[in-house]
């Protein structure tokens, strides 16, 4: 045989790739955490129509799974309930595929712009409040892993992602989500359990980017900008990239902080919400899959002029309320009038914390929700408002609250003053220039910072009766 023929022959083997090498999914490696009592849906390539044998530490006998036509392959283990000691889990078809120090217990998911994306070392000039600190400090947290998604705008639905899982070291907390670790750390410490946290952000991104063809298809165009003018804020584009990668990767819940790119459609967010808590609990075959939805933080938002970002509040709340497995933790009174970023990260990760805790994992006897408006009364001269979530009083007592307004049948706004009420669950509010108010906000505004509080310490959500009737409504 000619040596040019040889050499071709060489070349033609050499970058062939082996098809019967078995490969695992990117989500699945050393270090991971897989939810405890679920089915973990461990899932790879090798040649079609190959036999894959997988034993897990947990189990006493092999698992077989024959590959599909186009080389995948998928088998559900079920997990045992959580624990620190480490298990293992080997994969054989022609090669062996053997992961270590894999734990057991719970998995959430984080998702959302840059305020999720923001690492605990803070962006350039922006920093985190009190990083230094829980950087150091992050060895001790042995059961605590950490998996971001790679970021990746596509046009269709990819099957894999880049990431790979880390334990919790000083290096890898710096580079990774200050909210995801603050909450992930908190939830390892009370639950005494292994926490697994998975990062699938993009700063910037709209929540049409997170949605799949079939869910944006149900909206009207004109509400969503169809070619934005960066790839990461098309729809669908980071679903396709960052969020079905993730499919049958059981998960215990999501906490979700996004918002400020859909300022000028906040019209359309709160159903863009629903359907997409919707979508992804369908892909996850979790139907009752919790959703924890961050408040976006108040900021000035200079030159919008259209109140978009407190109309995007409005709209979270709308979402949270219309869902039985969906709660809104507040950021009002943390945001920085000068940063969009907002430092006080760890403020929103407790409070993800105490809802996870009363609303996820049952736990009786914690706050989990700020006050909110229950309903108004409307007196000569002001209003009487009541609120849920106070049942032990409000505070500040004894001093004026700020960041309510009246409106009359005008329905112009005008600034009133509040204190809270005779009864500890209700706020006074009056206006010498509106005698016959018949329409109320609190904190309406793209830039506020509110100072009233439950017994709890949680801060009170904004309000706006854009439902009132001025015309029928009648002082009492």
């Amino acid at each position: 045989m000619r040596p040019q023929l040889l050499l071709l022959l060489l070349f033609v083997i050499l970058c062939t790739p082996l098809q019967a090498e078995v490969r695992l999914h990117s989500l699945f490696g050393n270090h991971m955490v897989l939810q405890q009592r679920s089915s973990a849906m461990l899932r790879g390539t090798a040649e079609p129509g190959r036999q894959v044998v997988v034993r897990c530490s947990w189990e006493s006998n092999d698992r077989i799974v024959k590959t599909a036509e186009d080389g995948s392959w998928h088998i559900a283990l079920d997990t045992p309930e959580a624990s620190f000691e480490p298990q293992w889990i080997e994969v054989r078809e022609e090669n062996t595929i053997r992961l270590d120090d894999i734990l057991i217990g719970e998995v959430w998911l984080c998702s959302g712009q840059s305020n999720m994306e923001m690492p605990m070392r803070g962006f350039p000039s922006q920093p985190v409040e009190g990083a230094a600190a829980e950087i150091a400090a992050s060895l001790k947290y042995k059961g605590l892993r950490l998996f971001t998604v790679g970021r990746c705008c596509a046009d269709t639905p990819q099957s894999g992602c880049r990431g790979v899982w880390s334990q919790a070291t000083p290096r890898q907390v710096a580079n990774f989500s200050a909210v995801a670790y603050l909450f992930g750390r908190r939830l390892t410490e009370t639950l005494d359990v292994p926490v697994g946290l998975i990062v699938s952000s993009y700063g910037g991104s709209r929540i049409e980017s997170w949605m799949d063809a079939e869910t944006i298809a149900k909206f009207d165009p004109k509400d969503y900008i169809a070619h934005a003018d960066k790839p990461y804020r098309d729809p669908c584009k980071l679903y396709n990239g960052m969020i079905e990668p993730l499919t049958g990767y059981a998960v215990r819940g999501v906490v979700w902080l996004q918002g400020e790119s859909n300022r000028r459609n906040a019209h359309v967010y709160a159903p863009m919400l629903r359907e997409l808590m919707a979508l992804w609990r369908r892909k996850q075959a979790q139907p009752e899959l919790p959703f924890i939805v961050c408040q976006i933080a108040p900021c000035p938002y200079h030159g919008e002029g259209k109140l978009g970002g407190a109309r995007l509040i409005e709209a979270q709340i709308k979402a949270t309320d219309a869902d039985s497995h969906a709660w809104m933790v507040g950021t009002s009174d943390i945001g920085d009038e000068h940063l969009g970023h907002y430092p006080k990260k760890d403020k929103v990760a407790e409070r993800v914390f105490y809802s996870a805790l009363v609303n996820v994992y049952g736990i009786e006897g914690l706050p989990a929700s700020g006050p909110t408006v229950s309903r108004v009364d409307y007196i000569e001269g002001g209003a009487i408002v009541h609120f849920d979530h106070a049942e032990r009083g409000l505070n500040p007592l004894n001093r004026p609250i700020t960041g309510f307004e009246l409106a009359g049948a005008d329905g112009i706004y005008h600034p009133a003053t509040a204190r809270v009420g005779t009864a500890r669950s209700t706020v006074e509010v009056r206006s010498a220039e509106v005698p016959a108010p018949c329409a109320l906000r609190y904190a309406f505004a793209d830039w506020h910072r509110i100072d009233l509080y439950n017994h709890a310490g949680l801060p009170a959500f904004p309000y706006h009766s854009d439902s009132a009737d001025c015309d029928a409504a009648q002082p009492k």
